[in-house]
């Protein structure tokens, strides 16, 4: 397959140039293919788009059968979505268990592929009526909420201020597990030695910390200070104000920012009242709330943020950035998320108004509008 004319996405800049994909990797980047290939002229061109926080959609949360995850994999490239990390909220209980089960049984189904586990804990420390519950991690504790296997879990969410001596925090690197900070009332020095002992990521930021306060040195504030900490963030514009957006952007630049969705059962629907976990809430203006206002989680696709944020005034080289190659540089991927010679030859292409018009996985147009 050959793709031609098209701006493609390299490295935090568009280039004219042709893209040859073989045997399901990308094999050429040049000006100078001969060959007659699809003609995608006017056209952006971007790596496949990794998800990597990611509750539900079609419905179901994550775990919640095989049929519905066979769905959920064949619905997600047409948003653009070619891989994802499955976020269940996890808990010490047999539906957690089945869940997980079901995630790993579901990594090779058509579709976007399921790249490992992100487990939402409740290794939380949040001083707040809503999060009332608070787990110090251990090992033990991890392994088991694991079901006994961290072979293929990407991260784990907890709260530095929880494991004081950060024994846990280096355990988890160690095992190939990435220290995802979140739900966090801790200090500064919390978050600079979680990332000295291998923190790598925040939960979606600032989702979840406590307000900034200027009189306080807390871990809201030094997760924008750390220069090698890269931060998760809902580009919806509701999640996070577009000023606030651009103020991250300000102090972390456009290459330590993640875009996830936090997508929900509710992706795409209507606005309305829902049924969440037992619990009621509410979708209007673009919004998932609870009767009590609160801001609950995510309801738009993938590309629907980043048309978002385009209409906002952010650069579509800053769009670009965070919302495609980011991910594999945050979470270590070497085999996609970036157009280079070598990786996985899963591809987006969009128009002018960042609306999906073909996406390829392994080399093969998957979806086309």
């Amino acid at each position: 397959m050959i793709i031609k004319n098209a701006k493609v996405f390299i490295n935090g800049s568009f280039y004219d140039c042709d893209v040859r994909t073989e045997k399901g990797l990308i094999t050429e980047i040049s000006k100078d293919i001969v060959e007659e290939g699809f003609d995608a002229s006017g056209c952006y061109l971007f790596a496949g788009f990794i998800d990597a926080h990611f509750h539900g959609a079609c419905e179901a949360y994550c775990g919640d059968s095989l049929e519905k995850m066979q769905e959920i994999a064949r619905t997600l490239p047409q948003y653009g979505v070619t891989a994802y990390i499955p976020t269940p909220i996890v808990k010490h209980d047999e539906e957690t268990k089945h869940r997980l089960r079901t995630i790993r049984a579901t990594k090779n189904v058509p579709g976007a592929e399921v790249i490992g586990i992100f487990l939402y804990t409740d290794y939380k420390h949040r001083s707040i009526p809503y999060y009332p519950i608070s787990v110090a991690p251990s090992k033990e504790d991890t392994l088991e909420l694991a079901d006994g296997d961290l072979s293929d879990v990407r991260a784990v969410l907890y709260a530095p201020e929880l494991d004081p001596d950060r024994s846990w925090t280096r355990w988890l690197r160690e095992n190939g597990v990435l220290p995802l900070i979140g739900f966090t009332e801790g200090t500064s020095e919390d978050v600079r030695d979680a990332v000295k002992n291998g923190a790598r990521l925040t939960d979606h930021y600032p989702n979840g910390f406590p307000l900034l306060d200027h009189h306080v040195s807390s871990a809201v504030l030094q997760c924008l200070l750390e220069k090698d900490l890269y931060l998760q963030l809902n580009g919806d514009c509701i999640h996070v104000s577009p000023e606030f957006i651009q103020l991250i952007l300000k102090m972390k630049g456009d290459d330590h920012v993640v875009a996830v969705s936090d997508s929900s059962p509710l992706m795409g629907k209507p606005e309305g009242e829902y049924d969440m976990f037992g619990m009621k809430v509410f979708i209007k203006d673009g919004a998932v709330r609870d009767v009590n206002g609160k801001l609950v989680t995510g309801c738009h696709t993938f590309d629907e943020n980043m048309r978002t944020m385009y209409a906002h005034g952010f650069s579509l080289e800053t769009i670009g950035k965070i919302f495609t190659e980011n991910a594999a540089e945050a979470y270590l991927l070497k085999d996609r998320g970036k157009i280079e010679v070598g990786r996985k030859a899963d591809l987006v292409l969009m128009d002018k108004d960042l609306n999906v018009l073909k996406t390829m996985i392994n080399g093969e147009w998957f979806y086309e509008r």
